[in-house]
Order: structure tokens, then C-alpha cells, then sequence
């Protein structure tokens, strides 16, 4: 027997045969053994009746106990059928009892090696039905658990390579284009098409950059640098260098920052990276008269660094998915505002990558609020 539910269905059977089989043989012998000492009385004496009242045998004297008669049989009869044949139905009763106990046991088992399978085959799995807190029920909602986890993480492969489809096409077709224009003499190869040419294969450039940073990290296989920073000194150079960007779009940005925060062991060069990713994300989704704003605070749990702005905001429904690869919270942006798509995944894995921790609070109308928190070095928390 391969089958869990015939093995179990068997084991149950096999116990509840047993258990009545043997309550109704002690159940026949005690009754049997109980009546005959009550039934049974004394027959003919054995010797003289000497020394000893009426009925009562003498000291010494051997009584023969009067056998059982027809009318006791019949009754001792009776009393055994009627143990056998209880034991038959409580034994009838108990298969069934067995039967309908391993089909439940073995049932949510069934549900999940047919989900399972399905997921085996690349189908999408329904969830399997759970009742109660037992251990197969905890089983039940872990692999649950476990069907949605890898159904979001399919989506997020699936909207990944779409992603990278799409970045990759828009810039290959304009530089396909713009040469085959000028092949076909269509169109002169002046410097400002030459530009924009290049233009294009830098942008090209950063999206395989930004890819490969992405893998690694979250492959944790990105090697960091890592030595003591200043946080308040690389958030105070990447917004310098920001600042043209942050002209041109009419956007003002300010750097709030004690004197003195403790050191950090970060690699400097991803450090920067994240801020920029930052505040390129704000300045990005703050119109023209906004404000972006940098604000540095630290305590015995870390660095804390906040980036604000007082853009657009993320509606509730695209918050969770904020740091999925080629998330888009607004559909219609174009890649024209300058985003790869990757900026906030990246962001996370980097800071994940530095033992910190980063999230974002937002509403709609509100702007956002991107919180990044790093451990301070040992020596430092006091």
C-alpha cells in the first residue's frame, strides 16, 4: 500500500478491529466466570453431615457444585451473542469511524500536492482551503504563503523583462533610425544628431549599469568599498552636483544637517549613488516652485536620512510595489523625464547591501517621504 490514506484507513481499521475484538473476549470471560459464581449452588455433599448446622458442609467436607443447566446455557448463550454482537457493530462503526478520519487527514495533503503540481507545471496555483490550527493546517497556510510569494515574484520577473524591453527598444530605435538616415543620405550626420546619438548610448550605458548593480546586489554579490563616511559630506556633494538639475526644472533644494553626526562604514561611492537616485526620484515629481528637502538626524539606532519633497505623492495601491524593478506608480510617464525604472530598486538594495533599511511614507497631493536608516560604527554609539 503506496496510498497514505489506504495505509492510515488500514492502521485505523486494524486498531478498532483489535480493540473490540479483545474487549469482547474479556468481556465473554469475565461474564461467563461472574455468572457461573452466582448461578452455580451446591449440589450433593461429600461425607457424613456431621459437626455442622443445616445447609452449612462441615469443616473438612467437599461440596459438589450442581453443574449448569439448560435454562443457565441458554442464558450464558444469550449473554455472549449479545457481547459478540455488539463488538461486531462497534467494530463496524469503528472501520467506518477510520475510513472517514484518514479521508480527512489525507485530504489537505491531496490539496496541496495537486498545487504543487500545478506550480510544478507553471500554472497558477489556487489557494488550498484551510480550517482549524493544527500542524497540517499551519502547513496549509505556509504553502499559501509560500503560492503568492512566487506568483509576485513571476509578475515581478514578468513586468522586469518588459521593462528591460522597453528601455531597451526606445533608445536602439532612435539610433537605429538616425543612422539608417543617414545611410540613405536622408538626413546630414550634423554634430546635434551626433549628440543626441550619443546621448542615446549613454543612456543605454547607464540602464545595463544600473541592471548589473541591481543583480549583484541582490544576488549579494556586490562588492563594497567600505570605510568610514560622513553621510552629511556625500549627501552635501551629490546635491551640489544636482543643483543645475534642480534649476532647470525650477525646483529648490535644501540640506538640513547638524554639526556633527557620527561616522558610517559605507562604501562612499554607493552612498552617492542612493542619494542621487533620491533626488533625482524627487526633483522628477516636484512641479516647477517646489521643494526638495535633505534632512540628516542620528541617534543610538543609526544615520537617519530623510529626502522630501513636495511632489505629486504615491497613491496607497502603488506604495508596496514603490521599490519593484520598472514599477511605474504614473503609467503615462514617459522615459522621457529621465528615469530608468531602476532608481528606488536600486536604492533598496544598496542601503539592504549596507545592513540599513529604507521606506517611504506618501499620499496622494502630499508629497513623499523616503526615510534611510544605516548603523553607525561600534565605537561610535554611545
Amino acid at each position: 500500500m503506496r496510498s497514505l490514506r489506504a495505509r492510515l484507513g488500514a492502521a485505523f481499521i486494524g486498531i478498532a478491529v483489535l480493540t473490540t475484538v479483545l474487549t469482547a473476549t474479556f468481556a465473554t470471560y469475565t461474564a461467563r466466570n461472574t455468572f457461573r459464581q452466582y448461578v452455580e449452588r451446591p449440589g450433593e455433599r461429600i461425607g457424613p453431615p456431621a459437626g455442622g448446622g443445616p445447609g452449612v458442609p462441615p469443616p473438612g467436607h467437599v461440596v459438589r457444585l450442581r453443574p449448569f443447566g439448560q435454562r443457565e446455557r441458554l442464558f450464558a448463550g444469550r449473554i455472549r451473542n449479545a457481547i459478540w454482537g455488539g463488538t461486531l457493530v462497534a467494530a463496524g462503526v469503528g472501520v467506518l469511524a477510520a475510513l472517514w478520519l484518514a479521508e480527512r487527514i489525507v485530504r489537505p495533503v491531496s490539496d496541496l500536492t495537486r498545487a504543487a503540481r500545478a506550480i510544478t507545471r507553471g500554472q497558477p496555483a489556487a489557494p488550498v482551503p484551510v480550517a482549524g490550527s493544527d500542524e497540517i493546517a499551519e502547513l496549509g497556510r505556509a504553502f499559501n504563503s509560500m503560492a503568492a510569494r512566487l506568483a509576485e515574484d513571476e509578475a515581478q520577473r514578468r513586468r522586469l523583462f518588459a521593462g528591460i524591453a522597453h528601455e531597451l527598444r526606445t533608445p536602439l530605435a532612435v539610433v537605429q533610425g538616425t543612422l539608417e538616415g543617414m545611410l540613405d543620405h536622408v538626413l546630414e550626420p550634423t554634430e546635434e544628431r551626433i549628440a543626441g546619438l550619443h546621448s542615446q548610448i549613454l543612456l543605454l550605458r547607464r540602464l545595463i549599469t544600473d541592471l548589473r548593480d541591481l543583480s549583484l546586489a541582490q544576488a549579494g554579490q556586490l562588492q563594497l568599498h567600505l570605510q568610514t563616511t560622513d553621510v552629511a559630506a556625500v549627501a552635501r556633494e551629490t546635491a551640489e552636483g544636482l543643483m543645475p538639475l534642480f534649476e532647470e526644472r525650477g525646483v529648490a533644494l535644501r540640506l538640513d544637517s547638524p554639526p556633527r553626526l557620527p561616522a558610517v562604514e559605507a562604501d562612499p561611492d554607493r552612498l552617492r549613488q542612493v542619494v542621487q537616485n533620491l533626488l533625482e526620484n524627487a526633483v522628477r515629481h516636484t512641479p516647477r516652485g517646489g521643494e526638495v528637502g535633505v534632512t540628516l538626524r542620528a541617534d543610538a539606532t543609526g544615520v537617519h536620512m530623510r529626502v522630501s519633497d513636495t511632489g505629486s505623492g504615491i497613491a496607497p495601491e502603488d506604495l508596496p510595489h514603490i521599490f519593484d524593478h520598472f514599477y511605474r506608480a504614473d503609467r503615462s510617464r514617459a522615459r522621457s523625464s529621465g528615469g530608468t525604472g531602476l532608481g528606488l530598486a536600486i536604492v533598496k538594495s544598496l542601503v539592504e547591501a549596507h545592513q540599513g533599511r529604507v521606506t517611504v511614507e506618501s499620499a496622494p497631493g502630499a508629497g513623499s517621504v523616503f526615510a534611510i536608516t544605516l548603523p553607525v560604527r561600534a565605537q561610535e554609539v554611545t
